[in-house]
């Protein structure tokens, strides 16, 4: 069986992970002075957990810390069977393995249909969920950017790409659930989170509907990140799960290498569009900020956080240049190009999870 441990990774050339032999893990990543909590018992520091994987919102890079922080930790990953586990909707029982013996399902972290009942049959009861959320608008400009719809619209700048997209699809929510050429791009927060835009369409009273959505998610969801504040969310999970800086580094994943413009009518007709979202991204907004309020010294602590984080930054990485899909690819130092911990961190989170599956596999 592989272990992931002496795996050293590389996307030195297309962002995928390659096996190299003659490495060992060094254990650098993990904090000796992991904090403990003894009223918390096993919850400090977290192990058990899910990440709602949501589009476009920093994901990928925060799913390869859960990945390094889950194989640095020894904890079991829920995974669907190699190769197909890591980009799965649904959720049948049958593309699981079982767990080995006289152990537990502690993380899932992969893209799939959230279904709160589903992964807590898999995972302890004392498992917590928690998920990242974006500006409506931002995240749809990267993820219209990303997956570039604009090329369904021939010689229209990005701006009025927008809008045609938008026109195309004037009844979306009005009579319909349908959406054109939408998928991961408009209300994809929502979808990602579970929501039925089929009974939403079809309700008499779409905001009622909304709302309950959110408190019935509210009673799953332990904590909502804002992507907007990304530093300061990971130092607030650290604090509330009793992580270290190091269990929370990283280097940023799937970086656009453009900014198109969008004008600010295209952003309001955005905003709109994007109504789902909006409301759940104003009610996390509010929970978020409740959370940090109640952190003393936080703001100083994320400035420590990015001092840490430019320190581990500079030691992996020489600079950047445009790789796959548009973005930046990282280029690493002599240094970065042998060390464990950096490799790790510049490895997407796909192939990532597929060395893990095979090993799982017992490939």
């Amino acid at each position: 069986a592989v272990d992931v441990r002496e795996a050293v990774v590389s996307t030195q050339s297309t962002g995928f992970l390659v096996w190299k032999t003659g490495y060992r893990y060094q254990n650098e990543i993990i904090n000796e002075e992991m904090k403990t909590n003894s009223t918390q018992d096993e919850l400090c520091p977290l192990r058990n957990f899910v990440f709602v994987k949501t589009h476009k919102t920093g994901s990928t890079t925060m799913s390869n810390i859960l990945l390094r922080y889950s194989e640095n930790h020894k904890l079991n990953q829920l995974m669907g069977r190699y190769p197909t586990g890591t980009e799965y909707k649904h959720l049948p029982d049958h593309y699981y393995p079982s767990v080995p013996p006289n152990e537990q399902y502690n993380v899932f972290l992969m893209h799939a249909d959230y279904n709160y009942q589903f992964l807590m049959n898999k995972l302890p009861q004392n498992t917590k969920f928690f998920t990242f959320t974006r500006s409506p608008v931002s995240r749809y400009v990267s993820a219209f950017n990303f997956f570039k719809l604009y090329q369904l619209y021939d010689n229209e700048d990005f701006d009025n790409a927008i809008n045609l997209h938008i026109a195309d699809n004037d009844q979306y929510l009005v009579s319909t659930d349908r959406c054109h050429h939408c998928a991961r791009t408009v209300n994809s927060v929502a979808y990602d989170l579970g929501f039925d835009f089929k009974g939403y369409a079809k309700s008499e009273d779409k905001e009622k509907f909304l709302e309950k959505f959110l408190r019935n998610l509210e009673k799953e969801l332990d904590l909502v990140l804002i992507s907007e504040y990304y530093d300061l969310s990971l130092v607030l999970l650290a604090r509330r799960y009793c992580w270290t800086f190091d269990d929370i580094c990283y280097l940023k994943s799937l970086e656009s290498s453009s900014r198109p413009f969008v004008s600010e009518f295209t952003k309001k007709k955005v905003l709109e569009f994007q109504h789902v979202d909006a409301v759940i991204y104003d009610f996390y907004n509010k929970t978020f900020w409740d959370h940090v309020n109640k952190e003393e010294g936080i703001m100083e602590e994320v400035e420590r956080f990015k001092e840490h984080n430019k320190m581990m930054h500079n030691k992996c990485v020489a600079g950047k240049e445009i790789g796959i899909w548009n973005t930046y690819k990282l280029v690493m130092t002599e240094f970065g190009n042998t060390d464990f911990q950096c490799l790790a961190m510049n490895s997407r989170d796909l192939p990532f999870a597929h060395l893990i599956e095979k090993r799982n596999q017992g490939y």
